[in-house]
């Protein structure tokens, strides 16, 4: 099937090749937070400071934690200090977490331990359908035999060259029939997690970049917040094909919309390398409070900042749940100190 739109894989092989889909794009549900407690540590730091402000208010924001504990090194995101009694420090987590090698400063504890959550009062799952698809290996037997289900399965949101924008677990097939739209294909319908449907928004980030890069310039400002954040994921994840900036060019940069370090990164992007193009993160995760470093590719370039006052009152500014962001002055300076001349309008 040429320029299929999804794909559902069981344990890592295609079983189906799919034109369209039904269900998928809608506000998905809230992850549960995972609740974890840290056992006989002693907190420092801002683990200290979110205790003290947890003990007071009831809960407090902390963000990405590192935890060292006998059996390693841990990285916990999005974390909620909820509760302290002693030397345990009850937090919420968005997820499960994740081995590190090394950390700058860790929250050493004696141990880590998950509480059991209440289950849910019903299953969030819906039905989803996968419209105009070609069946093959496991999934086309299954349909010729006449089961009365498959899988579970995984999907895939594919690019027209072949690439993929995204991907994740489904669930089971429960379903299937002859389909209305697209002759001698069939529809399929999965149990899906509502946890993992996707925003609206995020499916007109990847209609515009299915066939390649969006050549007309500010797409990026059609879309806000994780949207925003996704454009340019797929903006960085495409080769620029494009020349480094240039010593001695002079570089236009319509800061309207600058209101946040992704918006400014979209509007850094197109405005050296043009639409559809990041210009890479700064000297990757340099932390919070860092903008990390530009490399030495922007020595002698004119940036020209037109509307530096929105970023001027914007960046850094609002509230966060991960690591502070970049401030205007960080951002600049770190411009300046890569060499850049930074004309401010």
């Amino acid at each position: 099937m040429q320029n299929a739109r999804y794909a559902l894989l069981s344990d890592a092989y295609p079983v189906a090749l799919c034109q369209d889909v039904d269900g998928l794009y809608a506000d998905p549900a809230p992850t549960p937070p995972v609740r974890y407690e840290l056992r006989g540590c002693e907190p420092r730091g801002e683990l200290a400071r979110a205790v003290t402000e947890a003990l007071v208010e009831g809960t407090a924001p902390l963000g990405p934690l590192d935890v060292e504990v006998p059996d390693g090194l841990w990285r916990l995101d999005g974390v909620r200090v909820v509760g302290a009694r002693g030397d345990a420090v009850t937090v919420e987590t968005t997820g499960e977490p994740r081995r590190r090698t090394r950390a700058a400063n860790p929250a050493r504890c004696a141990n880590l331990i998950r509480v059991p959550a209440e289950p849910p009062a019903a299953p969030a799952r819906t039905g989803v359908t996968f419209l105009g698809c070609s069946p093959r290996g496991a999934l086309r037997e299954a349909l010729a035999a006449g089961a009365e289900g498959f899988g579970p399965v995984d999907y895939r949101v594919l690019a027209r060259i072949g690439d993929l924008h995204h991907g994740g677990e489904a669930g089971r097939v429960t379903g299937w029939a002859a389909s209305a739209r697209h002759h001698d294909l069939v529809d399929l319908t999965v149990d899906f997690p509502r946890t993992r449907l996707v925003p609206p928004q995020t499916r007109g980030v990847w209609e515009l970049f299915f066939g390649g890069r969006p050549a007309e310039p500010g797409t990026w400002r059609r879309f806000s917040g994780a949207a925003r954040a996704e454009w340019l994921r797929q903006a960085a994840r495409r080769p620029r094909a494009a020349a480094e900036p240039v010593p001695g060019a002079v570089y236009e940069l319509d800061g309207t919309d600058v209101v946040d370090e992704v918006s400014f990164l979209c509007a850094l992007g197109e405005a050296v390398y043009g639409p559809g193009r990041d210009p890479g993160a700064p000297g990757g995760a340099a932390g919070p409070g860092a903008p990390g470093a530009f490399g030495p590719e922007w020595a002698d370039v004119t940036l020209v900042w037109h509307r530096a006052d929105v970023a001027r009152a914007c960046l850094g500014v609002q509230p966060w749940s991960g690591p502070r962001p970049a401030t205007f002055q960080e951002l600049a300076d770190a411009l300046r100190k890569a060499g850049a001349r930074l004309v401010l309008d």
